[in-house]
């Protein structure tokens, strides 16, 4: 079967795409990408060999003019996708803007149509393809009542797939410069960092008690800036980015946003974390994200607006000496991963192959 894949905007939703793109070759498909001419996937989709085609559609956020942009350029992409899905059997979409045009494309041409949400509360393109698509494949229970959908199943983000592959060996730790024997929180805000987080964690690591250590993972666009306030120490190893979930992995406990990625990878590992949702997201969405884990007993929050260098520096420090939460934050968080989410992804995707 020939299969469009449309995704973009953030990793959160690429990189779950191309994760169900390869396990769909696998079976014997063939898969092309659908995106943005200007947003990340143009360069990261064909990085990792995969055809992509790309549209000029824009986001609708901003002023007036550039919310009608946004849908001069979404009604020239509908047109354009009339055509361009014409010799494909389905279409699947993985949220964001850019899937809208295309997912409706595929319908009006007679083309099944799969959409993916990985967040707990639903975006604004997927509720708009609500009850346009055959099937929706949810990450979160919540995501059920949020989609009028009769055909929606709640099976998890393919992103946690890789998770449960990882290579779990402190060792690891050894290779960052850091005691493999020794508590262990891995701290990070993303691929991009968080300015308005910095300066607390900054603050905070001169507060160390030496009892743990920490790697932080800055963004490349802080790196230099946390260097020049803070040094390393025998207890705190900065880098400008880490392998994630391999570090993860081999942890005690992990501070982050949550991200549908991050967490799904915390969910997969069963990885105790203490979670500082972005309040910059639309609709709110990591502290949604982060509230389906804490009332599940599988993590904690902290909001941004609540955060102070003292405040994590204790909730860090009586997590990581509580044998028990720490044990029961990863029994928790396991349960609510689906390890099989690959494959049956691939299995509804295959109830529409000819």
């Amino acid at each position: 079967m020939k299969i469009a894949i449309v995704a973009g905007g953030t990793g959160g939703h690429i990189y779950p795409a191309v994760t169900l793109a390869r396990k769909l070759i696998s079976d014997g498909h063939t898969v092309t990408f659908i995106g943005s001419n200007d947003r990340m996937e143009k360069d990261v989709i064909p990085e990792q060999g995969f055809d992509y085609i790309g549209l000029d559609v824009y986001s609708t956020r901003g002023s007036v003019f550039k919310k009608v942009k946004s849908l001069v350029s979404m009604v020239d992409a509908y047109f354009r996708c009339k055509k361009i899905l014409m010799p494909f059997d389905m279409a699947i979409g993985f949220g964001n803007y850019i899937s809208v045009p295309v997912i409706l494309a595929a319908k009006k041409i007679g083309k099944p149509a799969v959409i993916h949400e990985q967040n707990s509360l639903v975006g604004k393109a997927n509720k708009l393809l609500d009850k346009k698509v055959d099937a929706i494949i949810g990450s979160y229970e919540e995501n059920r009542a949020q989609f009028k959908n009769p055909n929606t199943r709640i099976l998890g983000n393919p992103q946690s797939s890789r998770a449960l592959t990882v290579r779990k060996d402190r060792n690891v730790l050894k290779e960052l410069g850091l005691n493999p024997d020794k508590k262990t929180v891995v701290i990070f805000m993303g691929s991009l960092g968080s300015e308005s987080v910095e300066s607390k964690l900054i603050e905070m690591f001169k507060k160390m008690d030496g009892s743990y250590q920490i790697v932080y993972a800055t963004g490349k666009a802080h790196y230099e800036s946390v260097l020049s306030r803070v040094s390393e120490n025998e207890n705190l190893k900065i880098f400008e980015k880490i392998d994630g979930i391999t570090v993860m992995a081999n942890s005690d406990l992990l501070v982050s946003r949550a991200g549908a990625t991050t967490l799904c990878e915390i969910q997969a590992i069963g990885m105790p974390s203490i979670l500082i949702p972005s309040p910059y997201v639309p609709n709110n969405h990591q502290y949604k994200n982060a509230m389906a884990l804490v009332d599940k007993n599988a993590a904690l929050i902290l909001e941004e607006k609540d955060l102070t260098a003292e405040r994590l520096k204790e909730m860090i420090e009586t997590l990581i000496k509580d044998e028990d939460k720490l044990k029961s934050f990863h029994d928790n968080a396991r349960k609510l991963n689906n390890d099989y989410v690959l494959e049956d992804i691939a299995g509804v995707i295959n109830e529409y192959a000819k």
